[in-house]
């Protein structure tokens, strides 16, 4: 039979997935995101026709696909799930849409095609704070968004927008994967000890992960950005962002 996968497997994922056996944490949040993302009957009505549910619910069986699976009981790939539990990294601009959204140049500063879209109290919060810590860090004003993916109407997958939000973004570069011949897998495995300290210490921020993204120096590096939104952390963001950078650089 061939196979035709909708979401071909990630290679090499045996280290990631022992890490999160190994902590009762993770797998504790990776259980509960899989049950609050689960269907009900009412809300599959609404989005499939019985035979467009049993079609891609066989098709995902025929070809092995357990991220096809998924899409049709919780709106969510294998590394949706992950990601939405924390215990993975969002991709810089995953899908070919920007995000995060960085709205601040290297000093801080509100760049001019965000200065009737940002929100002006949270942004002067932002410049204070940066002011205070010191320039130069690279550390930005930003929009950035948690995501799924899901089946349109016509059976044709989408990335799904979960919440939306503003707030302070920190970039740190790490060695560059792609040059290692790591997967994107392996990548994630490499940097779980420091995204589950982060989610432990900072819960509810984003984290976000690129392979080969950074560029400084004509040189390419990954990338890890750690995304505090204003929602929660607003009030303290000084202690927060601190908190965050101890982390990332200890």
């Amino acid at each position: 039979m061939k196979e035709s996968m909708i979401f071909p497997r990630e290679e090499k994922t045996e280290i990631l997935f022992q890490k999160i056996l190994e902590d009762p944490w993770a797998c504790e949040k990776l259980q509960e995101t899989f049950c609050n993302s689960c269907l009900c009957g009412e809300e599959t009505d609404e989005v499939f026709s019985p035979d467009q549910f049993s079609k891609a619910l066989f098709t995902a069986y025929q070809n092995r696909d357990l991220s096809a699976f998924l899409m049709e009981i919780c709106r969510n790939t294998m590394f949706d799930l992950l990601r939405n539990a924390c215990l993975i990294p969002y991709r810089f601009d995953a899908d070919g849409i920007k995000n995060p959204v960085i709205m601040t140049d290297g000093q801080g500063r509100l760049l001019l095609e965000y200065s009737s879209v940002a929100h002006e109290k949270e942004y002067r919060h932002f410049e204070e704070v940066y002011q205070r810590l010191g320039a130069g860090r690279k550390m930005y004003f930003a929009k950035a968004y948690r995501y799924s993916h899901c089946y349109d109407s016509h059976m044709e997958v989408e990335q799904q927008i979960l919440e939306k939000n503003t707030g302070v973004l920190l970039i740190h570069e790490l060695p560059d994967t792609v040059k290692k011949k790591e997967t994107e897998a392996q990548a994630y495995a490499a940097v779980w000890d420091l995204m589950a300290k982060l989610e432990k210490n900072l819960p509810m921020a984003f984290v976000f992960y690129g392979q080969d993204t950074l560029m400084e120096n004509n040189k390419t590096y990954d990338e890890i950005g750690i995304f505090l939104p204003n929602s929660h952390f607003l009030k303290n963001l000084e202690r927060h962002v601190a908190k965050a950078e101890a982390i990332l650089y200890g």
